[in-house]
């Protein structure tokens, strides 16, 4: 009796179509994967009559990773971009405490090293601003919400066998963003062609990048084109499961000191004018409480 991957493999390819160009893929890994994709190769749609599928909403970098996962089991991220000129050195520190009470006036270029501890009471978010008062006991300090953020277990990344090891940004003029968004864009793929497996291996992965991230100042930006694709492309998880927004809301948890001195971020809730300045304010809640 042949095994499931001799049939797979022996299936006639189908060709998906990807800004103009040409992608083969065995039919039965594809319908093994994908209900949606599954009636386009097989159903009564338009699609399955021509013997062909044109993907509109997708960059061919990421229908090149869902192929190299639905073979391999694992898929490789965008490489990451020098930089000519370096910014200032690492943001965040072990030891840094304190709380940004107002945003940042200066360009970032005149800002210290590290930010002074304030030696004020804690601050607390009221109607929109920020104002000195007693810290509840629930309030969590950066180090205690990195802490959570990092010891997130894992499901579909531990049992994937050969996944190569997340490479940690460093320096400052390594750009991520293009790392970042890989991971994100695959996961809005995932997701709109119910593909479980996957979205949930690239939200881990998205995780693992962000836990091992030293966020400098001058690459505040590549956070926020993530922060910007992520609230564009995707809404609040129908499941009651992890996603992406909850991700990223965590992981602005304890670098909002960092962010909010870039005054892009305070555009980016500006425009937004909903879910990101929502979860921004779950986030300030946990941190001054």
């Amino acid at each position: 009796m042949p095994d499931a991957s001799q049939s797979i493999y022996a299936s006639t390819p189908f060709k998906f179509i990807v800004n103009s160009n040409p992608y083969y893929i065995h039919a039965k890994l594809v319908s093994r994967h994908s209900p949606p994709l599954d009636r386009m190769i097989n159903g009564q749609m338009a699609e399955a009559q021509k013997g062909f599928a044109v993907l509109d909403e997708v960059d061919e970098g990421t229908f090149e990773r869902f192929i190299e996962w639905a073979y391999k089991g694992y898929y490789t991220a965008a490489d990451f971009e020098l930089k000519t000129s370096s910014p200032p050195s690492p943001a965040s520190s072990s030891n840094e405490e304190c709380e940004t009470t107002e945003w940042m006036q200066e360009p970032l270029a005149d800002l210290p090293a590290e930010p002074e501890p304030l030696t004020e009471q804690p601050i607390v978010w009221d109607l929109g601003n920020f104002q000195s008062g007693k810290k509840s006991k629930k309030a969590k300090t950066r180090q205690e919400l990195k802490a959570s953020f990092i010891r997130r277990e894992h499901t579909v990344r531990r049992r994937t066998i050969s996944l190569p090891p997340t490479r940690a940004n460093r320096g400052a003029d390594e750009d991520y963003t293009e790392v970042f968004l890989s991971h994100a864009r695959l996961y809005v793929f995932a997701d709109k062609y119910d593909i479980q497996p996957l979205k949930t291996l690239a939200l881990e992965e998205l995780h693992d990048t962000l836990a091992t991230y030293t966020l400098y100042r001058g690459r505040t930006g590549d956070i926020l084109a993530l922060l910007r694709y992520v609230y564009v492309k995707t809404g609040r998880s129908a499941r009651g499961g992890e996603d992406l927004r909850m991700l990223l809301r965590d992981y602005l948890g304890y670098e909002m000191n960092v962010l909010m001195e870039d005054g892009e971020f305070k555009v980016l809730i500006i425009e937004d004018g909903g879910p990101v300045l929502e979860d921004f304010i779950k986030m300030v809640a946990k941190r001054i409480n």
